[in-house]
Order: C-alpha cells, then sequence, then structure tokens
C-alpha cells in the first residue's frame, strides 16, 4: 500500500528556503513486536513482509485518535488515559520533491515527539534521535531525491530508556506517558549557499546588537563574494538603517573548510555589532513593558538575494546584585507559579501559541510576572507567547533523578550524555527568546551539599550563554551552601532548618523567613511556596472531553456518597478555599516582608492532578476560576508593589491600644515621591477611624516602614475589624492597597450562675467565679439532681457517675483530651499541605472549619463561617473527634477533613442522653495559657452562657452506648 502523496508546491512558498509542511493523513500501525528487537536491527515496514497499515493525523498523538488499549486498571493516586500504550509505532508517507526545487540541502524535523524517534528516506536509514523537549532534526540531503517520490519513514518509541525519575515532561501525574508527533513533521529545503546558523544577542546596557553567523556556501564557490544585509525594525514599526557587510569565502581569517568531504565552506562571522541607538530611544524588553524588535537578515549576491531569515528579540538584560535580581539594571522580584507540564484535554504539551498566551493573560492578572517549568521546557509557541506577554521563564532539565544526591558518587555515563545533549540542544534553541531568563539542571536533585557534575553544567552553561542565570538544581540542598554553582539558589523556606512547614503561616505578622534567606550570598527564591489544599470539586468532570477521566474521583465521590455528606460538599468547597486563600495570603505577606528575598514560585496558581491530586490552585486545572478569590484581592499581596502589616497579634481587648506598623515591598520600576498613606479601621461596615500621612521617599527593591498605624480595637462587645490602607501617589497610575483582619473581645466576666456549677478542671477555677469544685469521682450525681444544686457539671474525663448524672437528667460540658478519645484527628489551623496520599504523616491533613451563620453555641462570638486567624490559637493542635459512628448527630463546629478519608468531624458536638443532654468539645480551655488570650476567654465565657441557657437543647438523642464509643470510660486502673 502506497501513502498519501504530499507534492512541493513552489508557487506557494518562497524562492529562497522554505518548509514543506507533511502535517496531515499518514499510514500508521503500533508496533506490538517492539520488546523483541532489543538485539535485533530495526528494519523499516518497506523491509518487512505483511505490514498492516491503519491511518493516524499529525500533529496529534495515538491515544486521542483511539490506538492503544483501554487501561487494565484505574489510578487513585491521578487520573487515567482512555487508551494506554507504551512502546513504538510506524508512521509511513510518500512525498514527492520536484526537480526545479531551488533547495539543495534538506533538514527532516519533528516537533512533540517523546522521546525515541528513527528515520528512513527511501529506505536508507538516517538514524536516531533522542529528546524529551528539543526538536529532532536530521540532515537528509544525501537521502532526498529531486524530481521523485520519496519514501518516509519514522519510528517513535515513546518508552522510558533512562531512569529518570517522575520528572513532569514524562510523568503519569502530568504530561503522561503519551506517544505519538504532537508538533508536527516538516522537510525544510534550504538553497546552496545560505545562513547556516544565526545567533543575535543584544547589549542592552551599550544599546548595541552583536550578531554571530555562519554562512555556508558549495565548496566549489570559494570564489564568490556575498553580501550581509541587516535590517531592524523598532517595536515602534519604524526601521532602522541597513547594516551591510561583505562575505570573503576566500579570505582565511575568517573561513572554516567543513569536514563534511570538504563539500562545503563555512564563513564565520563572529561579533558583528550593530548600532540599536543610544538612551531612550532604545526600547527594552522587560516583564511590564515586553518591547520585541525583529530582525530581517538577508544573504545577497549582488541584486540576488540567496536566502533570509527573519527573527524576533528583545533588548534586555537580566543579572544578580548581591541578593537581589535586576532587570536591565532595576530590581526586580519574581512573582512566579509553577507550571507543572498539566493538559488535562490532550495529555501532552499543546503547540498552540493562544493557548499559552491565554494562560499568561489569566496569570498577569494574578500578579504573576514569573513561571517555572517544573522538570522540562516548553514548546515554541509556549515561549513566542511568552516574549510577547513579559514572562520571565526558568527551564529545567528533563528529570527528577536520584543520581546526584551523594556527592561522591557519579550518575550513569549514559545518563550524562543524554542529559548533556539536552542541556546543549535547549541553550541554543531557546537563545533568541527574551522571557528565557534563568535555567535549573532540574528539579530537586541533591543532598545537603552540592554534586560536581551538576556543578560542571552550571559552568558549561554559563561557557554557552552567559546572558541567562543558572542553578545547580531547585528545591534541595542546605544553605549555605557547599559544594555548589549557581548564580541564584531555589531553597524552600517552608521546611529549611531552622524553620518548620507547620508554621509556614502564623498569625504573628512580624515575621518573615529572614533565617533561610541570610544564610546565602546569592539571591534566593521561595521554592513551590505555600502548598495550602482545598476541598474536592467533582463538578469539574464534565470539563474533561479529552484523552484523561478523573479516575481518583470516583472512590471519593463513594465515600462521601456513603457517609452522606455530598449535601455539604459545596459548603466544605467553600469555607476551604476561604482558609487557602487566608492562609495564602499571609505566606505570600511573609516572603515579602523578607528584606532579601528575590522572589517567590507559588506551587501551585492552578490544581495538580496526580500525587493524590494536589487541589493547591485558585484555578482549576483548565485555567479557570474557582470563585475562592478575585484578581483583585490576590493582587493586593502579589504585585510590584505590596503593602504589608507588621503587628504581633491579630486579637486584642476592647478598646485596647493597636499599633500596627505599616510597610511595603517595592520593586515598581521607579521610586515614589511625595506618597501618602491613607488608613482606616472598620468595623460592622463603620469607619472607626482614619488617619493618613505622608511618606518619604520609596526607593526600588525595598521593603520598608512607612510609619505606624496607632489606633484602638472596638469597645463595645465582641467585633470583628478591618485594617484598610492604601499608599497613593503620582508616580503611580493604580492605588496599591491592602486588607487585613483584626478582632476585639472584652474583658472575661464570671456568669452571675457560676454558683451552680460543678467544675473538675483546676485550670479553669479563675474562670468560674463561685463553681464547686471536687474529684468527679466522688460527685453523688443522684444527690446533686434531687437536691437541684448543680445546674451544669464540667469535666474532662468521662466517669459511670458522670454518665449517671446525664443519663437521670443532668447537663454536662465534657472536654476530653486526645487520650480520652477512642476516635480523633489531631489538627493544625493551616491546611492540607500538597494532599495526604503522598503526604500522609503530615499533622492535621484537615481543611479548615465549618461553621453554619447562626451558630448559637458561639453566641456573640465574631465569624464568617470559616476559619480565620482568631482560631489559630483555640485550634492548631487540637483534636477533632470523629463522629462517623453517630450518622444522626450533626457537629456544632465542623471540622472539614481531607477528601480521602473524609471522616465527620468536629471540634463541638451535643446530644441528648438518657433524660440528659452533653456538650462535647475538644477545644483545649483547660490550658491556661490559652485561656490568657482574649479570644479564648470570651469563646469559653460564650459556651458557658449557651449551655447555662434556654438555647441548649440537642435535637438529636444517642445511647450509652454510642457515647462510650466515642468517649473512653475512666475507672479504677488496674491489671490483671
Amino acid at each position: 500500500m502506497k501513502g498519501w502523496l504530499y507534492d512541493m508546491n513552489l508557487s506557494d512558498i518562497g524562492a529562497v528556503r522554505h518548509t514543506l509542511n507533511l502535517n496531515g493523513t499518514w499510514q500508521f500501525c503500533l508496533d506490538l513486536e517492539s520488546d523483541k528487537l532489543v538485539e535485533q536491527e530495526i528494519l523499516p515496514p518497506s523491509q518487512c513482509e505483511n505490514t498492516s497499515w491503519e491511518t493516524i493525523q499529525i500533529p496529534g498523538s495515538w491515544e486521542e485518535q483511539g490506538y492503544g488499549d483501554e487501561p487494565e486498571y484505574e489510578r487513585l493516586d491521578t487520573w487515567t488515559k482512555v487508551r494506554e500504550y507504551e512502546g513504538s509505532a510506524w508512521y509511513a508517507q510518500d512525498v514527492h520533491v520536484p526537480s526545479d526545487d531551488p533547495g539543495c540541502h534538506y533538514v527532516f524535523r519533528l516537533e512533540g515527539v517523546r522521546w525515541t524517534t528513527n528515520l528512513w528516506i527511501n529506505g536508507q536509514y538516517a538514524g536516531q534521535q533522542d529528546s524529551l523537549v528539543n526538536q529532532q532534526k536530521w540532515d537528509v540531503t544525501s537521502l532526498v531525491k529531486q524530481g521523485e517520490v520519496n519514501r518516509v519513514e519514522i519510528r517513535v518509541d515513546n518508552t522510558m530508556k533512562l531512569p529518570l525519575a517522575g520528572s513532569h515532561i514524562h510523568s503519569l501525574h502530568t504530561a503522561t506517558a503519551w506517544g505519538g508527533i504532537t508538533g508536527g513533521v516538516y522537510l525544510d529545503s534550504l538553497p546552496p549557499c545560505r545562513l547556516q546558523t544565526l545567533r543575535i544577542q543584544p547589549d542592552a546596557e551599550n544599546g548595541t546588537l552583536r550578531i554571530d553567523c555562519i554562512v555556508s556556501a558549495p565548496a566549489n564557490e570559494s570564489t564568490r563574494s556575498m553580501q550581509l544585509h541587516v535590517d531592524i525594525q523598532h517595536p515602534d514599526g519604524k526601521w532602522l538603517d541597513r547594516y551591510s557587510c561583505n562575505v570573503n569565502l576566500s579570505d582565511p581569517s575568517h573561513v572554516d573548510i567543513s569536514s563534511a568531504g570538504l563539500t562545503e565552506i563555512n564563513a564565520v562571522i563572529d561579533q558583528w555589532r550593530l548600532e540599536l541607538g543610544t538612551g531612550k530611544s532604545i526600547a527594552r524588553w522587560s516583564d511590564e513593558s515586553p518591547e520585541l524588535y525583529k530582525a530581517v537578515i538577508r544573504l545577497h549576491d549582488g541584486e540576488q538575494e540567496l536566502d533570509r531569515l527573519e527573527q524576533s528579540f528583545g533588548v534586555r538584560s537580566f543579572a544578580t546584585n548581591g541578593k537581589q535580581l535586576e532587570l536591565n539594571g532595576t530590581p526586580v522580584y519574581l512573582r512566579g507559579y509553577v507550571d507543572c507540564c498539566i493538559f488535562p484535554l490532550t495529555g501532552y504539551p499543546v503547540w498552540d501559541k493562544e493557548h499559552y498566551l491565554q494562560q499568561f493573560r489569566i496569570a498577569r492578572t494574578y500578579g504573576f510576572n514569573h513561571v517555572r517549568l517544573h522538570g522540562w521546557s516548553a514548546p515554541e509557541p509556549f515561549w513566542d507567547a511568552a516574549d510577547e506577554a513579559g514572562m520571565l521563564v526558568q527551564a529545567e532539565l528533563p528529570h527528577w533523578s536520584r543520581f546526584f544526591e551523594q556527592s561522591n558518587q557519579s550518575a550513569p555515563a549514559e545518563v550524562l550524555s543524554y542529559l548533556t545533549q539536552e542541556l546543549d540542544g535547549l541553550l541554543q534553541s531557546l537563545h533568541r527568546h527574551p522571557s528565557f531568563v534563568m535555567f535549573s539542571m532540574g528539579n530537586e536533585l541533591i543532598g545537603p551539599n552540592g554534586h560536581p557534575e551538576l556543578n560542571a553544567w552550571v559552568s558549561r552553561a554559563r561557557d554557552m550563554d552567559p546572558t541567562r542565570l543558572y542553578t545547580d538544581n531547585t528545591g534541595f540542598g542546605q544553605l549555605p551552601a557547599q559544594g555548589r554553582e549557581g548564580d541564584y539558589y531555589i531553597q524552600s523556606l517552608n521546611w529549611h532548618p531552622p524553620l518548620e512547614s507547620a508554621y509556614s503561616a502564623v498569625p504573628d505578622t512580624t515575621l518573615d523567613y529572614h533565617a533561610v534567606t541570610r544564610l546565602a550570598e546569592h539571591p534566593v527564591i521561595g521554592h513551590e511556596h505555600a502548598q495550602y489544599t482545598m476541598y474536592v470539586r467533582p463538578q469539574e468532570r464534565a470539563k474533561y472531553t479529552g484523552v484523561l477521566r478523573l479516575s481518583w474521583l470516583r472512590p471519593i465521590e463513594e465515600s462521601l456518597t456513603n457517609k452522606g455528606m455530598m449535601e455539604a460538599l459545596e459548603h466544605f468547597q467553600q469555607v476551604s478555599g476561604t482558609h487557602l486563600v487566608r492562609s495564602l495570603k499571609e505566606a505570600m505577606e511573609r516572603i515579602r516582608r523578607t528584606p532579601d528575598a528575590a522572589g517567590v514560585q507559588l506551587l501551585d496558581i492552578r490544581d495538580f492532578p496526580g500525587q493524590g491530586h494536589a487541589t493547591t490552585g485558585i484555578l482549576d486545572v483548565f485555567w479557570d476560576d474557582k470563585g475562592v478569590t478575585t484578581p483583585e484581592e490576590f493582587m493586593r499581596f502579589n504585585a510590584d508593589l505590596v503593602l504589608l502589616l507588621s503587628c504581633k497579634e491579630r486579637t486584642f481587648y476592647a478598646g485596647e491600644p493597636i499599633h500596627v506598623d505599616v510597610r511595603i515591598s517595592h520593586y515598581g520600576k521607579e521610586p515614589l515621591e511625595e506618597a501618602v498613606i491613607q488608613w482606616r479601621l472598620i468595623s460592622d461596615d463603620v469607619i472607626l477611624t482614619e488617619g493618613a500621612w505622608k511618606t518619604g521617599d520609596i526607593q526600588c527593591g525595598s521593603v520598608m516602614s512607612l510609619g505606624s498605624i496607632v489606633a484602638t480595637a472596638p469597645h463595645e462587645g465582641a467585633a470583628a475589624f478591618r485594617i484598610e490602607a492604601e499608599l497613593i501617589s503620582g508616580d503611580l497610575d493604580r492605588t496599591v492597597a491592602n486588607v487585613w483582619h483584626g478582632w476585639s473581645f472584652p474583658f472575661y466576666q464570671s456568669h452571675p450562675g457560676s454558683n451552680r456549677f460543678w467544675n473538675t478542671l483546676a485550670e479553669l477555677k479563675p474562670f468560674l467565679g463561685e463553681a464547686q469544685d471536687d474529684c468527679v469521682d466522688r460527685i453523688d450525681g443522684f444527690q446533686l439532681l434531687k437536691n437541684r444544686e448543680i445546674d451544669l457539671v464540667i469535666v474532662q474525663s468521662l466517669t459511670p457517675n458522670v454518665v449517671d448524672y446525664v443519663v437521670n437528667g443532668g447537663s454536662v460540658w465534657l472536654q476530653p483530651t486526645a487520650e480520652g478519645l477512642y476516635d480523633s484527628v489531631e489538627t493544625k489551623y493551616l491546611p492540607v499541605f500538597w494532599n495526604y496520599l503522598m503526604f500522609a504523616t503530615q499533622p492535621g491533613a484537615t481543611m479548615g472549619m465549618y461553621l453554619r451563620k447562626q451558630l448559637a453555641l458561639l453566641g456573640s462570638f465574631p465569624h464568617d463561617g470559616a476559619s480565620d486567624w482568631h482560631w489559630y490559637h483555640l485550634v492548631n493542635g487540637t483534636p477533632a473527634i470523629c463522629l462517623d459512628t453517630l450518622p444522626g448527630v450533626e457537629p456544632l463546629i465542623e471540622v472539614v477533613d481531607h477528601f480521602h478519608r473524609a471522616k465527620r468531624l468536629a471540634y463541638a458536638f451535643e446530644a441528648k442522653v438518657g433524660k440528659g443532654k452533653i456538650l462535647i468539645s475538644s477545644l483545649p480551655f483547660a490550658d491556661l495559657a490559652l485561656m490568657k488570650r482574649p479570644e479564648a476567654a470570651y469563646l469559653f465565657q460564650e459556651i458557658l452562657a449557651y449551655l447555662n441557657g434556654d438555647q441548649f437543647r440537642p435535637a438529636t438523642s444517642i445511647s450509652v452506648a454510642q457515647l462510650l464509643g466515642i468517649v473512653k470510660l475512666q475507672t479504677i486502673q488496674f491489671t490483671l
């Protein structure tokens, strides 16, 4: 069977160099015997018998077009493909190259291939290419026959060739194990005399343009004189004066004879410098103003154009200055997110510039100017879009291997060779993109110290392209750096000693990450910052119309349905999303308060589909808004200028003085003069106090104090308030504003009926006035009931006497510790880190609280239904009570468990037991230090009032057996 015939149409292409687009329908077959060819010579189908051809479209993956098998298993830790195939496959096509084609040099190109390919032209083997991130090219000049039909056969093998671990370009959790030719297939026809290589390097400081190129010509053209003409178009559309130079192939000072049979001569044009202009006439590329020039380079022989290339470029510098990064000589702060190679419709990186432009438009609305490609480099359309959008990009080698953890052990030779090839290819292909500013040798590669082979790559990269910045790896290694080479370091600020991840965000807004950043001499960027998560969103399933299905979602939905929790799903999504953003705001402001931090890489602006499914995003994997914040709110703490508040407390006593330091992290392009700070303290939408002052000059690249707010907390009752501050300057085209929440509470007042309370917790004596107290085991519950001496018993342990008391009509507030509960979960204030399936031993693993708006238990304690910072000391480290054995009981203070485990959790619930009633709560009021905090004492007071009032009427009854199944009964201890 012959393939479809592609005929090169010269009327549609230029007469100099042109490209035959071979995309479309190809013959295709899976090579199901590929695993048997390890020791055998691979033969193309044209040299084999009985090849059974089908058809496939290029570009595209095998799975998209129905090839592969339905998966035998569903993955619970990530998505599952509709079809899967790992192995090799064959493509074939007949291509007619006309006899009058002016080209004499042919290059065959594949884009979007994972990862080994073999090529045959007219039955002749052209060679093998291996790459995950680079274009794959073959010189097929000697194999192409002009004026004839040329048989093209391609073998693509998508199996893992080297143990590079789960880099996101080839992980099932992200870009999947896709197969196919997803970017396209092309045959370039190049003229005899041509521009073989071209490198344009702007010098932003001196306003010049350096051009390095090699002009190739047939050896018999050695006496030919040619000219190079360069035309530069300014970003404003105007053309600069033409630059020209002669190319004399017979001049030995710049002629290098190629070694390919002495058939060609290469004229090396080295460091040809052109003037772009001076001062403000030079349009510099930046994240805020991504100005792009266009260069047109022509090779002429008199009036005859022999070859032509066009290339866009940006004039910019990117360098370090001490511990700061500078863009065009001005300090710049990297406000970054991590791109984990997630494409939920295709399962592979798309080749669509508009797709990436839309991503960047969304990211910019949330304040981001930087993106890290996690263990990969993106297709060419990504880089073109990044150039236009002004994104500052870090690319990485495509591996997450473990070969570099021990500095005295070398990686396998084949791994070093392969990754060196990928490094060279990336630096050669990306040099023209101004958005490409940083490069890392891979993700989380080393132990505490560096590795000489990574350091060698850093040195190699600097030699190849000194205009970018390089680091040995992203994320791992200790500071101060030992045996590490890098222009900058990317370190986790969540858990690098002396800091701990459980305290990556706390109510104290005077804290920063200087304890880590001070350990380095070079710029430090926060690695995979925050990683807080929210509740799962099954409603996204309908968007998965491509090759991927949410296999991890089915067991979660089954669990929620079986437990009767689906009705709470919307509430859980709302309150956990609010909790995520509030936690993220503090973690992001904390790094902006750090005076010597150079930037942050947030993981992530989107959800992550694998490793157990990490719902870290304010957007879903499709870049759609999840409704948890707005761009305007997010940019308050993620912009070039951010106002910051510094205060040790979030909670105050009513009428207590509040002293707040207002700071600014200024990484705009110009200093600010004559700025004004305006502030307001607002409660219940009423401005209680306000003020304003003028600031001094505010320099770029600084974190500085602008002055102090002195105010008074609201005097009346318990109140939630907010402090709003904004900076106004004639140097800005916008107002810079931020908002922080605070709370105030009256001093504790003893309950007037406390003499009718029975208390057994010594720590609560100062708060219970005339309450009776004694060892609970001496309670004569029946006598207390008979004489009606006690209205409420407050205990920490459940004893037979307490059970007697409640069953016969008494009221009890039981405050068990974790040791007194059969089933509890220790919680922390912050949400789940990343996800439970990957980090199951992390403390907490919950997602905040769900508080119903009209909750009588809390009285006048202010809340908006979700976790906020006035709850921090009450719930951080507090056990949540599991209510799975009490399906009819509704939590009062509900804890949102992570969606994989989906326990029904509460800090407090109530029930009828026999003739009596009981409130069981785990909030640690027996902690005397906690009770010295205004929020804790006030909440204790409000709960007491509730329990001693008419509203304490539990709706649900539980049996004594159910009670004893929740709380351990404390009796005489003995051993048999």
